[in-house]
């Protein structure tokens, strides 16, 4: 059944898998042997395109049969279940083949229960703790060359919207590659972590990662890995997300035209102690992709943080899960253009970019404001959009 499953959505699968996601189902399908080293490296080879990798992933799986197929797309469900759920995977794999018996399920539920139980259940992160957790803001604007103007913007952006979603936001500026080392190694060990930890970079960078004020590098597993599980048993099972704005290279993405036809914890319902791997609920949201430029503007900050702020801030009020939200903002940014100036002796060149996010998250991860400043936040748009109207008063208790 599930290989039927594959081939029925081979195409809208094939426009759907990104790039890091092929790359972890395929570490997961070795680990779980069902492909080989040999198989694997025919499918990753460097001059095939995504689409051709993710097309001689499904059928290299779905030739395989049932069983290869069904670990696919339960890994599929762990690595991108915005994917899995917009293709209602569940749903296929529910309806039995033509000419098949089955006997009846013990208990049935409609889709309207399976969304409650998705949007309340194991599958989503908890986030209720007051407040949320940290979000550490590190910018690194005044280089000896250059300062990165619009860098404030940014952090203005970011601190606000965190505030509102209920984090205690600290923020840190100008730092060396080491100093932002230590501050990781701090922050890792702060007994004020809540149900999630945020943490925004700002800076230069380059394929490895992002530049200290001293122009060193700081290494983007070396900001991450501290917050693991081997190293901060207060994050274990909770959502670690991570925003780094910073160049990945000195290429500049080119523009293609496109028509519209183109912590130990218990399981609640079972009370046993389960394991996860050390590195499971991390999300990396990357502001272009390995070898190219990332965009500042230097009036209205840069084009990732902007767009991330304008829809975490719409899709948090909607409870859209990040992953989703992630989506918007690629669409968002990939549609903009401008020009830039690569260096001081060549003319102005089309400027294009795309984020890139990664992920080991387990479930959903929904930012929720807490009720009193979400209530705030709605009243201060209302007087935004209505500023003759007086502030609402208080009542008297």
């Amino acid at each position: 059944m599930a290989e039927k499953v594959l081939e029925q959505l081979r195409i809208k699968l094939k426009e759907g898998l990104t790039e890091p996601v092929i790359k972890s189902l395929l570490d997961d399908l070795r680990d779980k042997k069902v492909l080989g080293n040999e198989e694997i490296e025919e499918i990753v080879q460097k001059t095939k395109p995504r689409a051709d990798q993710a097309r001689d992933l499904i059928d290299g799986v779905s030739r395989k049969g049932t069983k290869a197929s069904e670990i696919m797309l339960a890994c599929l469900k762990n690595r991108d279940i915005y994917l899995y759920n917009s293709l209602n995977i569940d749903n296929h794999l529910a309806i039995p083949e033509r000419g098949a018996t089955c006997s009846p399920a013990p208990t049935a539920h409609s889709t309207t229960d399976k969304q409650k139980d998705l949007v309340s259940g194991d599958e989503v992160y908890k986030m209720d703790s007051n407040p949320r957790g940290l979000c550490v803001i590190i910018n690194n604007e005044n280089f000896a060359n250059k300062k990165r103007k619009g860098s404030q913007k940014d952090v203005d952006s970011l601190k606000d919207l965190f505030e509102v979603l209920g984090f205690l936001v600290e923020v840190e500026k100008d730092k060396t590659a080491d100093e932002i080392k230590a501050l990781m190694a701090k922050y890792s060990n702060d007994a004020r972590h809540g149900d999630c930890f945020v943490c925004c970079v700002m800076s230069h960078g380059n394929e490895t990662g992002v530049k200290g004020l001293d122009e060193k590098i700081c290494p983007v597993n070396e900001i991450t890995s501290p917050f693991d599980g081997d190293n901060c048993p207060a994050l274990i099972g909770k959502p670690k997300v991570f925003f780094i704005q910073a160049c990945r290279g000195c290429k500049m993405q080119s523009k293609v035209l496109v028509t519209d036809g183109a912590g130990p914890s218990r399981n609640q319902k079972s009370g046993k102690l389960y394991s996860i791997a050390k590195d499971s609920d991390f999300l990396i949201a990357l502001s272009t992709v390995e070898g190219y430029f990332s965009i500042r503007d230097p009036l209205s900050g840069s084009w990732f943080i902007q767009s991330l702020c304008k829809h975490l801030k719409e899709g948090s009020e909607q409870g859209q899960d990040i992953l989703r939200i992630l989506t918007h903002v690629n669409n968002d940014v990939s549609l903009k253009e401008g020009k830039i100036r690569q260096n001081k002796n060549k003319d102005r060149v089309d400027a294009k970019m795309t984020p890139q996010p990664q992920f080991t998250l387990r479930k959903l991860l929904i930012f929720k404001a807490p009720k009193g400043r979400a209530a705030a936040s709605k009243r201060e748009k209302k007087q935004d959009k209505h500023p003759h109207l007086p502030p609402k008063k208080k009542r008297k208790s």
